[in-house]
């Protein structure tokens, strides 16, 4: 996927939720607040499974709230690090999409693909 949006770090976005994770963002992450994957995972982060396959993303405050990574005045405090969902999403629902496909959706595993089936039909009924 390529990036073709720059971000401009109005902080929209992650007053809903953080974005999910993709396994390089630990790392990432961990590193630049100079503290390990577990205790990032365990301070930071919150465990989510989609279509079968587990994952993370940064916990909130409270439920449907903003990202913890979010600060009102400093916006995005890990603006450099941010998850890759966060730097292709733009808030737009197509590069979620697919962003959770290439991460979430096992291709291999028949229930994991008629979930997502289920799911896309689900969201093309609603428009």
């Amino acid at each position: 996927m390529t990036n073709k949006f720059i971000c401009k770090d109005c902080g929209k976005c992650c007053q809903w939720s953080g974005g999910l994770l993709a396994p390089k963002d630990k790392e990432k992450i961990a590193q630049s607040l100079n503290i390990t994957t577990k205790e990032l995972q365990e301070k930071y982060l919150e465990e989510v499974e989609l279509f079968g396959t587990k994952g993370f993303r940064p916990k909130s405050p409270k439920p449907y709230g903003p990202c913890i990574f979010y600060d009102k005045e400093k916006h995005c405090t890990i603006h450099e690090v941010k998850p890759e969902l966060c730097k292709l999403a733009n808030c737009k629902e197509d590069a979620t999409k697919k962003f959770i496909k290439k991460h979430f959706v096992d291709q291999n595993n028949k229930a994991s693909l008629d979930e997502w089936n289920l799911s896309e039909e689900i969201n093309q009924t609603n428009k």
